[in-house]
């Protein structure tokens, strides 16, 4: 009842058109469906994640920089929202050359952050909660101050002296990978005066790239894996994991990084119910990160949408959506699961890609939430927060601001001076002021994902791509033998009026999110949506 108010609230009852009342569907103990779905092995195909960047999420001791503590403070505001499950960001000391992605030790906590004891007191809490927690991994580089660099630096002979990638000149006849591929900076090679030669690093020079060649770095970065996993976390997001080995003629994904993974997958898979998520490199197709469908990773980020839906909708045409998917749902193997997202730490908030405008974020949310796959939010993206201006790290500092959860001047963040300035418009995208307005982006989002609650079929149900006469429409049926709906997108500015092709059989189309009209006769339906909208109905 409470979901149906808010979705009137929303706009999602009587938009004006002329039409018989919606059918009714029978209807569940969903809450009681979505322990279910979310206790057993494939949960994370059914769980809502939520990407956390701790160090802005909630700082608990005044300091102005978000801990561990903090986050636990928070969980059941999240769990209120409807997340499952968490994934932070690098939660291990660092120099933070580059936001805790330059680890200096795999075992340990950013003293910043708190204590080990704090973190496995966060794993306690979410796990009475029933969320569960993964973690970033960072295989392909460490930071520069790590012992295992320090070692390796020291001399040409000492124990971990091929730990690293390592050149007599700028250059590697067995590494193509030189300057032309290097992320950060003029070059990929760095000059080491104590050892008198370079090492390789394909991001910033304070991350020097460890040489996977050597078995003793893919047995203890193995054995990394094993205790994390060994504290209790629910699995990884690996961090650029394709890039763990190169080669004379080839910087891609090799089979030699591939057979890296599987070892990786198997020692997961020790483990029961832990997944791994792949953040690919290939931004456009991620079908070489699953293998077989179940022997490399559970789910990849599925970044052909999530990266450049503002394009997409910017072209006012869903020709590109519709084939990204369409490439998910034909080329993927069986067991595969898209990660879906449309923004993470590293690309512009959510409200920035839309250009401003809070109708391409929430129909970009809309099919975020309804196509096949485990939807990641990237935080505060639930209130709309828009971008800061102020780096301290690098460019990507704008859509890492402190989390808004309150009225100012601290926000509820800190009660200090936060590490880094608020974003735009803090006192409209705070948590307590979106609470209380049923048209407000938060509000949308609950709606969104309580629609998603229960209902195995947005995690693992059937997809297909729905054939429509106007090119500015996207539409998608997603079904199992329990439930069946109709996703519709109208990605132009303008009202539209579309046919589109279904199966026979569908029911009478009852709307249950967003404005526009379907109706059914046999195998065609007809489609009138307004400008800027996107509508769900269900069929069965």
């Amino acid at each position: 009842m409470l979901l149906a108010l808010a979705l009137s609230a929303l706009g999602c009852g009587d938009d004006g058109a002329d039409r018989p009342s919606d059918p009714v569907f029978p209807e569940r103990d969903w809450e009681a469906e979505a322990d279910l779905l979310l206790a057993g092995p494939d949960w994370y195909r059914h769980a809502v994640f939520y990407e956390v960047y701790v160090r802005s999420l909630q700082d608990s001791d005044g300091d102005g920089i978000g801990d561990l503590p903090g986050l636990t403070s928070r969980l059941d505001d999240l769990r209120a929202l409807g997340v499952d499950a968490l994934w932070l960001m690098p939660i291990m000391p660092t120099p933070f050359k580059d936001s805790g992605y330059d680890v200096a030790d795999y075992e340990g906590i950013n003293p910043d952050y708190g204590a080990m004891s704090d973190f496995e007191a966060l794993l306690d809490a979410a796990h009475a909660r029933g969320m569960r927690v993964i973690i970033d991994l960072v295989l392909n580089h460490t930071s520069s101050e790590h012992a295992w660099f320090q070692e390796s630096r020291a001399d040409k002979t000492n124990p971990k002296a091929d730990w690293y990638v390592w050149s007599d000149t700028p250059s590697d006849p067995n590494n193509s990978c030189g300057t032309q591929n290097v992320v950060f900076g003029p070059s990929a090679w760095e000059y080491d005066a104590g050892r008198d030669q370079y090492y390789f690093h394909r991001f910033y020079p304070e991350q020097p790239d460890l040489n996977y060649e050597s078995p003793e770095v893919v047995a203890a970065t193995l054995d990394v894996a094993r205790f994390w996993l060994d504290k209790g976390v629910d699995g990884f997001r690996c961090d650029v994991i394709s890039l763990l080995y190169e080669s004379a003629d080839d910087c891609g994904f090799l089979d030699k990084t591939k057979a890296y993974i599987k070892q990786l997958r198997q020692v997961v898979d020790e483990y029961p119910d832990r997944v791994l998520v792949a953040e690919p490199t290939n931004l456009t197709d991620a079908k070489s990160y699953f293998g077989s469908g179940n022997d490399q990773f559970h789910m990849a980020f599925h970044f052909g949408f999530g990266y450049f839906w503002s394009l997409q909708f910017g072209s006012q045409n869903a020709a590109a959506t519709l084939a990204t998917f369409q490439n998910a749902l034909t080329e993927y193997p069986a067991g595969s699961q898209d990660a879906l997202v449309i923004g993470s730490h590293d690309v512009v908030r959510a409200f920035d890609a839309a250009q401003g405008d809070e109708s391409r974020h929430r129909r970009a949310a809309l099919i975020q939430m309804t196509m096949r796959g485990s939807p990641f939010i990237y935080y505060g993206e639930e209130l709309g927060m828009r971008s800061g201006t102020a780096k301290v790290v690098d460019f990507r500092d704008s859509a890492r601001t402190p989390m808004l959860w309150s009225g100012g001047p601290g926000y509820g963040f800190t009660t200090g001076t936060p590490w880094l300035p608020f974003g735009a418009d803090a006192d409209s995208t705070n948590l307590e002021v979106q609470q209380g307005d049923p048209a407000s982006m938060h509000s949308y989002y609950r709606s969104l994902l309580g629609l998603r609650r229960g209902r195995a079929v947005w995690g693992s149900g059937d997809a297909e791509i729905l054939s429509v006469d106007h090119a500015g429409v996207f539409a998608a049926r997603r079904f199992d033998a329990d439930q069946r709906y109709v996703v519709v997108v109208n990605m132009t500015d303008d009202p539209v009026s579309a046919k589109l092709a279904l199966p026979g059989g569908e029911s009478r189309p009852g709307r249950v999110l967003g404005q526009g009209t379907l109706t059914i006769e046999g195998e065609a339906g007809t489609l009138s949506m307004p400008a800027r909208q996107g509508a769900v109905f269900r069929t069965k």
